[in-house]
């Protein structure tokens, strides 16, 4: 049996997106994960890190670090930083019908991550600092076992 679990350490800053991009790319194949969950996953871990490099950290630079791993039939993702802790569960969803220009700037990233994600929850912790998991449920078709030879 293959490997479950990935990890990935990152610096803080805006131009390792694509780092972080490629690993989400490259953990989904090694989990044998296809492209259609893998754009879902990456977009949601893009906001996820793009939020914490902006404002977790925001002048600073400090560490990212990813998990991917697969736990039975979900896809779990834990984003770990010791930036200042921030509850995505506080941030009112965005108004979608409101027009461009008077929408609320913030909180479409965090719409995202819900919508790509089946779960994300968040904590945090003086010792360990924050942590947001998010989970993707794999159906059928979308768990091992279709992993292209």
């Amino acid at each position: 049996m293959g490997n479950n679990r990935f990890t990935l350490e990152v610096e803080s800053k805006l131009e390792n997106i694509p780092v972080i991009s490629d690993f989400i790319a490259e953990a989904l194949n090694g989990l044998g994960l296809g492209p259609a969950i893998a754009f879902k996953v990456q977009l949601a871990v893009d906001e996820a890190c793009t939020n914490i490099i902006k404002h977790a950290y925001s002048d600073q630079t400090g560490v990212i670090k990813l998990i991917c791993e697969l736990v039975d039939d979900n896809l779990i993702i834990t984003i770990r930083d010791r930036g200042k802790p921030f509850d995505p569960r506080s941030v009112p969803p965005p108004d979608l019908a409101a027009d461009l220009d008077n929408r609320k700037i913030g909180g479409l990233g965090i719409f995202f991550m819900q919508k790509m994600m089946d779960d994300v929850s968040y904590e945090f912790s003086p010792e360990e600092g924050n942590k947001l998991t998010m989970r993707k449920h794999l159906t059928e078709g979308e768990s091992r076992g279709t992993k292209p030879l």
